[in-house]
């Protein structure tokens, strides 16, 4: 059920002089009085504790497109939850309204920019359905397509290809439902062999992927779990910087964010939980650095179950910079560890704020624990000495949350 005077608030608030918010206002005076809209609209928002952005659709009569499409958030998540909600194989004509927006269209929709009618659009379709559908079987492990998959299987092959590989039911099933730019899957017989995994298979058909039937020899070939998976996607994926090239800040953020800063995390199934971790606790962002393990390897993507895709992900190779820009951006930046002398209980949230863990066995690093504006510490009853690291992001999120979720009822 759309809340219509959330929606007219925010759009009010963010962009009240725009043409398109001008006349979605109007069609909705008109929905009052006569219950039709005029035009009719679909209605997307983005809303967790308060509601981050809107996407407004309306039928396209006069120009190559099935839709033309405003889109507006306050945040990074709420943007992504936006455009992998617009549905596969529609082609939309997207108001320009910021930068970082058009940006981020970019990284999920194949698109181009137009002008129109004296304005800039972006017409594009969603990565991976703006091909024709292709259903073959592939016997040979030299075919294209299962190459390719071989490559992805490598790191440098997914950064190369901007891609990952989801593995099993859930997470191909995972991935297709919240929209993610899936490009193709390959499947086994054994998927067909029921039918929960038939019906997947027809959703992916229906959602025009491309789908492939190789053996259990080709499967194998191109991952090393066992036992072989019946199914696996690529997917699309923008990894970022968090700098851009002239070292401002590429991320966009509201007053009330929260950020996860994860240094060192080594080891891939602890990086997949603290993400998942982060996506339950509607952090903004993630922002990977150091030496850790990449968070497109396959047990983290795995271990994230469908974080990896759905949460954005930034990275940077200059943490000093990065977070004197958040600084510079009026954000604290709190660093866990077991040392500090300052309990985190007696913290106050003051948002925006961004949470750091480290390594599992080092902690944070020394240049990270000078950076950040405090040090805390989790309590802990006497035997232990430390958390697990996705244990201690979620000890740390979930206390700013609640205080967050506080301070929105109290308004």
């Amino acid at each position: 059920m759309i809340n219509y005077g959330k929606v007219i608030s925010f759009l009010e608030k963010v962009d009240p002089n725009s043409e398109e918010v001008k006349d979605f206002l109007q069609s909705y005076d008109t929905y009052k009085r006569t219950g039709n809209w005029q035009p009719e609209y679909q209605i997307f928002t983005s809303e967790w504790i308060s509601l981050d952005g809107v996407m407004l659709m309306m039928a396209e009569k006069e120009y190559d497109a099935d839709c033309r499409v405003y889109v507006n958030a306050t945040t990074e998540r709420s943007l992504r939850e936006l455009l992998l909600a617009f549905p596969r194989q529609v082609v939309g004509l997207f108001r320009v309204t910021d930068k970082w927006i058009e940006e981020r269209i970019f990284s999920v929709f194949e698109c181009v920019a137009v002008q129109l009618e004296s304005k800039v659009y972006i017409r594009g379709i969603k990565k991976g359905s703006e091909g024709k559908l292709e259903q073959r079987v592939i016997s040979k492990r030299k075919d294209a397509i299962a190459a390719h998959y071989r490559n992805l299987a490598t790191i440098k092959g997914k950064f190369d290809n901007s891609a990952f590989i989801v593995e099993g039911e859930l997470l191909v099933e995972r991935a297709v439902k919240d929209g993610q730019p899936v490009k193709s899957v390959l499947y086994t017989s054994s998927l067909v062999s029921t039918l929960e995994g038939k019906d997947l298979l027809s959703e992916i058909i229906q959602q025009n992927i491309s789908c492939y039937m190789v053996n259990d020899g080709v499967m194998g070939s191109i991952t090393t779990t066992r036992p072989v998976p019946s199914i696996v996607a690529s997917i699309h994926l923008s990894y970022p910087d968090f700098l851009s090239e002239s070292r401002e800040m590429n991320f966009h953020f509201s007053c009330q964010c929260i950020l996860l800063i994860a240094e060192n995390v080594s080891n891939p199934d602890n990086l997949g939980m603290t993400l998942r971790t982060a996506d339950a606790a509607g952090v903004s962002a993630v922002l990977l650095c150091g030496e850790g393990a990449s968070p497109l390897h396959k047990n983290c993507v795995r271990a994230s179950r469908g974080a990896v895709g759905r949460l954005p992900l930034f990275h940077t190779s200059n943490i000093a910079k990065t977070i004197e820009q958040l600084k510079e951006n009026g954000w604290n930046t709190i660093g866990a560890t077991a040392g500090a002398n300052t309990d985190m209980y007696s913290l106050k949230a003051n948002l925006p704020t961004a949470i750091v863990v480290g390594n599992e066995n080092t902690g944070l690093s020394i240049e990270m624990r000078e950076l950040c504006t405090e040090l805390v510490r989790i309590p802990m009853a006497a035997g232990q000495s430390s958390h697990n690291v996705g244990v201690a992001a979620g000890v740390m999120l979930y206390d700013f949350v609640r205080q967050k979720i506080a301070s929105f009822e109290t308004k």
